[in-house]
């Protein structure tokens, strides 16, 4: 279910966002093994050679999950909308087609998006039934790899501002005080905003992992949760297959495993349904 569109978003704001997102993933690698690592290691060795591999690894699934999302169709273009309209079903007067349930119109892709959870102004595109995998992958890979950048280079960043103190620690709070006030050189304030940068993507990105977490485990989208709808909650093991596929313990190796979904986006089992067929 592949897109033809370009890969860049559209719209100007999240061109730019997702630019800044490709250019400073990359830019942090740079950083790590050009600067810190370095400053660890000054010969290569199996510590070494670890760090490379794992930093690779991160990197290619945070990549490839976020192209996978982005050039996979969300919508219900491909499917086939019946001219009648079914129960549970509403009629999309932007689209002018049937929509089915938990489908909703998004304004910015101009179509309705089946399962609709959100739309993510980095990518620019919606997260809905099909690409809703591969987008919980790539935010989780961004939480280890940030989590992973800030934990590496803490020790090389207080070497650098002078050690742990109490100034210190309000130098990463306001290093542009401290650097005003003489407190911190250039290159110390430097280090103390990728520090505080890479803090706020661990926050960020926890805040985008633990809302999905959430959601996934209740069999609901982002819009159900916030309405508390929970008509389709079939337990937590079956709410993760809908979302991540049959091979759902697979699909955090590599972004092109293929872990075929249960249904087809336009049909779901309710929970009462579900329960009465356990029961029987």
């Amino acid at each position: 279910m592949a897109r033809s569109r370009f890969i860049l978003p559209k719209n100007r704001k999240e061109k730019l966002l997702f630019l800044s997102m490709t250019f400073l993933i990359p830019l942090t690698v740079l950083w790590e093994f050009g600067i810190v690592l370095p400053s660890y290691h000054s010969e290569l060795s199996s510590i070494v050679a670890v760090h490379v591999v794992l930093c690779a690894f991160i990197v290619m699934n945070i990549f490839g999950n976020l192209l996978m999302a982005m050039r996979t169709d969300a919508s219900g273009r491909q499917s086939f909308l019946p001219s009648v309209q079914k129960p549970d079903w509403r009629y999309c007067y932007e689209c002018k087609l049937n929509s089915p349930p938990r489908a909703y119109h998004c304004y910015r892709c101009n179509e309705c998006v089946l399962k609709r959870d959100h739309h993510c102004m980095f990518m620019g595109c919606c997260i809905g039934y099909h690409n809703r995998r591969y987008y919980l992958v790539a935010i989780l890979y961004i939480l280890f790899g940030s989590s992973y950048a800030v934990v590496y280079q803490w020790q090389y960043c207080f070497s650098v501002i002078g050690g742990f103190s109490f100034y210190t620690v309000l130098s990463l709070v306001a290093p542009h005080l401290a650097l005003v006030f003489g407190y911190l050189s250039f290159y110390s304030f430097l280090v103390a905003t990728v520090q505080i940068f890479g803090f706020l993507v661990v926050a960020f990105s926890t805040y985008l992992v633990v809302i999905q977490v959430l959601t996934i485990a209740n069999g609901q989208t982002q819009y159900e949760r916030k309405h508390n709808v929970r008509l389709y909650d079939l337990g937590w093991k079956m709410n993760v297959v809908d979302v991540l596929g049959t091979r759902w313990a697979l699909v955090w190796i590599v972004p092109t495993i293929e872990s075929p979904l249960l249904g087809d986006g336009l049909r779901f089992i309710k929970s009462k349904e579900y329960e009465d067929v356990k029961a029987i």
